[in-house]
């Protein structure tokens, strides 16, 4: 088994050039392949995972369906293979990083820009369909971009790895394989993979390339259940292109796999021809610069806010009707999510029962077009009311923002029957379990709003947090612990204006640190790629949110307080975090000594710890006095040339959730050589040769890398004898680098005896 290559070296015949990605399941390098003069994408599987025969089976299947795919928006395969044990993927190298990570750098894409993209993506989609091929985890992370030039973005669809080919199928029976913000209702509710499900999830790239995020955000639970009944979002109407890009969404995300675009393929040429009318009225800016910083109304909590206008029936395809906008509210960037392996849902999870005049956009909060147990609850006398008081609801419900209109018809019976029927929904979900975090609808009001804001502006947020993840964290803290009591405890205060002061009582802590993960979506993902562990799958798989939250509350809220229950909680986090990516072999720097003239150079690099920073320091061995490493290279002086120079190394690598590991080592390496060097002169400066009319020659003896000051003796030799002189010893003394010049020696230009200098360590030879 070999080992994993470093940068410089080979790898059957591609030279590696960096570190892209490595994780729990491999590495992936941007290497060279000579023969053709371009870079790849070398993918390298980890040894442990060579003898993993269902691992070895998907990524042996990801390199067969890649082969057989020909699409100019799919990554292509060059090779694949094993070389002493380690199985590895070779595809072409795409320069510009992901969607997902685009997004976070940069923010939504520009309009047409977005609509492109997808259309590109939607092209690829429908050549694997054409092949027999569902990719299943279409998501920003699996779509590489290359800038072509500035402001036009070319996407690759990459990561076949559970893509399903035929009626082929690697996933355990009774399991569902994808990345829940972008998989299809009937996918969550454990159907077989589709090409409409596909389409689906490009509907949901769509949304996140226009507003940064993913369409539905919160817990597991919450994702799935809202796929399945949520209104499908709406860009609002001051959004330029709105009235074209909307009716697209909506079709792409219909609830019902009918109801959609029945091919990639036009799902792509509807975004290309929104996008030409959008072009023709210059009409390309962004969702965010049209819809101004809030974006679309956002509800706090994750999965439960909503955009609801009064839009009257209709809808086709569409699912027109009363209509919807944004679920989901973090406001943050769109989170990734890992490929995840859920249970199918049982009775427990609400089944979709159609209801007489349901649509793909339901609005839950009206009673109208809900699952069968809400439609069952809201047919009483208040669903009556709200029936005879003009159907599909249209007034404008006093507790809606202010933006959201309707057709001012219906008057206060309409907004009182609105309300009734939004509070027997409500009922109706709190008793199914959907809304275990509430609505959100009314508000924190009084001391709870104003402790709730204190403490999201005074809580030191994460790097891996945005402004509205500690806002929900807070409204969430808030909603359990009053105000009154959380001044009691003394987590805030209540002088002229509300405070914040940084004591936690344990118990506290855990509910403010669970409601922040609580609030973001996929947040294995996001504190793994703010910590730079690589792969966060281990983290998702083995790290459970319990744990995380008491790893946060300890690290970042209890330093000086009694953990009390977060303690053991975070200690189990630790322990799961440590196994996952705190390995031995990849602890200490990386030493490379290089012989350099009266020195030895040492290339020092940090360890490759996902997910840790590095300390080192460096002393001469055998000395006490280490310094801290600046830059990547350390020069050891030595006192002459071909020296041995040796360094001790203490490196300390200290991991983001505050495991620390310690590592000795040593390096040695030689300096250049002494250097003895015959250098003939322009002319012959011999007396006696030019007084006889003889053509000769001079050379000097020059000398390199010896001690400064100390005088040492060169002995002349001719054909292994005398030197043909009465002297043949000489003398040198180096300067102060070492360096200096013994004698001049003439000879005729026909000589060709074999004249050699010798000094300690060096010797030269005239070459005549």
């Amino acid at each position: 088994m070999v080992a994993f290559p470093q940068e410089g070296e080979q790898f059957g015949r591609y030279v590696i050039e960096r570190v892209l990605g490595q994780g729990g399941m491999g590495v992936v390098y941007q290497a060279k392949d000579p023969a053709l003069r371009r870079k790849v994408a070398l993918k390298l599987v980890l040894p442990s995972l060579t003898i993993d025969k269902d691992f070895i089976t998907r990524f042996e299947r990801e390199a067969n369906i890649l082969a057989k795919l020909r699409s100019r928006n799919i990554v292509q395969i060059i090779e694949y293979g094993e070389v002493e044990g380690t199985v590895y993927l070779v595809t072409e190298y795409v320069p510009d990083g992901d969607l997902h990570g685009w997004l976070k750098t940069t923010g939504p894409l520009e309009t047409v820009q977005a609509l492109r993209l997808v259309s590109d993506v939607s092209d690829a989609l429908f050549d694997a369909h054409r092949a027999g091929v569902v990719h299943r985890d279409v998501k920003p992370s699996n779509v590489l971009i290359w800038e072509r030039q500035e402001g036009e973005l070319v996407p690759y669809l990459t990561d076949f790895g559970i893509a399903t080919e035929g009626d082929s199928n690697v996933t355990r029976a009774g399991s569902v394989v994808g990345s829940l913000p972008y998989m299809s209702p009937e996918r969550h509710l454990g159907e077989q993979a589709t090409p409409s499900g596909d389409i689906y999830a490009a509907g949901c790239l769509l949304w996140a390339a226009l507003t940064g995020k993913a369409p539905y955000t919160g817990t597991d639970f919450e994702l799935m259940s809202a796929h399945i009944n949520n209104p499908v979002p709406r860009l609002p109407a001051s959004t330029p292109g709105a009235d074209l890009i909307n009716p697209i969404i909506q079709k792409a995300l219909a609830k019902k796999p009918e109801n959609r675009f029945q091919t990639a393929s036009q799902l792509a040429k509807a975004l290309d021809k929104a996008a030409d009318r959008l072009e023709e009225a210059g009409l390309g800016g962004g969702f965010a610069a049209a819809a101004g910083t809030g974006g679309a109304d956002l509800g706090s909590r994750p999965g439960v806010g909503y955009d609801t206008t009064s839009g009257g029936t209709s809808g086709g395809d569409t699912g027109g009707g009363t209509s919807g906008g944004n679920t989901g509210g973090s406001g943050v960037h769109e989170a990734e999510a890992q490929p995840t392996i859920v249970k199918r849902p049982g009775e427990s999870t609400p089944s979709p029962a159609p209801a007489a005049n349901e649509t793909d956009s339901t609005v839950v909060h009206s009673g109208k077009g809900m699952p069968l147990a809400g439609a069952a609850a809201g047919a009483g006398a208040a669903g009556a009311a709200g029936a005879a008081a003009g159907g599909s609801g249209g007034g404008k419900p006093e507790w809606l923002p202010s933006h959201h209109t309707g057709d001012g018809q219906g008057g206060d019976k309409k907004k009182l029957y609105a309300m009734i029927g939004g509070g027997v929904a409500a009922v109706v979900l709190i008793g199914a379990g959907i809304f275990t975090q509430g609505f959100g609808i009314f508000g924190l009001h009084g001391d709870d709003a104003k402790a709730a804001e204190a403490i999201a502006s005074g809580v030191p947020k994460p790097d891996w947090a945005g402004e509205d993840q500690m806002t929900c964290a807070a409204e969430s803290l808030v909603e359990k612990v009053p105000a009154s009591e959380l001044r009691s405890h003394g987590v805030v205060d209540s002088g002229d204006e509300w405070s914040y002061t940084g004591d936690w009582p344990a118990d506290d802590a855990m509910n403010f640190s669970q409601g922040l993960l609580d609030c973001t979506e996929s947040w294995s993902t996001e504190i793994g790629d703010s910590w730079k562990v690589g792969d966060t799958r281990c983290m998702e798989k083995e790290v459970d949110k319990t744990s995380m939250a008491g790893l946060i509350a300890v690290s970042n809220l209890l330093e000086k307080s009694d953990p009390g229950a977060a303690g053991p909680a975070k200690e189990k986090a630790v322990k799961a975090l440590d196994a996952c990516y705190v390995k031995a072999d990849a602890l200490g720097a990386e030493v490379t000594p290089k012989a350099s003239y009266m020195q030895v150079d040492f290339d020092v690099q940090d360890p490759t710890a996902p997910g840790g920073k590095s300390d080192i320091q460096i002393a001469k061995k055998g000395s006490t006095s280490f310094e801290k490493l600046k830059g990547t290279s350390y020069e050891l002086p030595v006192a002459e040339g071909g020296v041995e120079g040796c360094i001790a190394v203490n490196t300390t690598v200290t991991f983001a959730w505050g495991t620390e590991k310690a590592t000795k080592g040593e390096s040695c390496g030689k300096a250049e050589p002494k250097k003895l060097e015959w250098v003939k002169q322009d002319k012959c400066t011999d007396k006696a040769y030019i007084s006889q009319k003889i053509d000769c020659n001079t050379w000097q003896l020059n000398f390199e890398g010896f001690q400064p000051g100390k005088k040492f003796n060169v002995k002349l030799t001719m054909n292994g004898k005398g030197c043909g002189s009465k002297k043949c010893t000489w003398p040198g003394t180096p300067d102060g680098e070492g360096k200096g010049a013994i004698i001049n020696w003439s000879g005729p230009q026909d000589w060709n005896a074999k004249f050699v200098a010798t000094a300690p360590g060096a010797s030269a030879q005239i070459d005549n």
